[in-house]
């Protein structure tokens, strides 16, 4: 087993997380879903540019989408 002059093992204190329903942790479960989501698009690790590039593509896309939708309704 172990020698009696051995040193005893060092405890290892574990991060406390906040209670269920705080603002702390609220913040952090959507702090941790939007990494997720980041990283499942794949730009998880990407800059603060690419990132927002992203977005504005995005944002992009669905304004031409509705505007589209609409001008089909309009003009049929």
């Amino acid at each position: 087993m172990g020698s009696k002059g051995a040193k005893p093992r060092k405890r290892e204190h574990s991060q406390h997380l906040p209670k269920v329903g705080t603002a702390t942790e609220n913040e952090r479960l959507l702090h941790d879903e939007q990494h997720a989501v980041l990283d499942q698009m794949g730009v998880g690790h990407a800059g603060r540019g690419v990132k927002s590039l992203v977005v504005v593509v995005a944002v992009v896309l669905v304004g031409c989408a509705v505007v589209g939708l609409m001008a089909v309704m309009v003009f049929r």
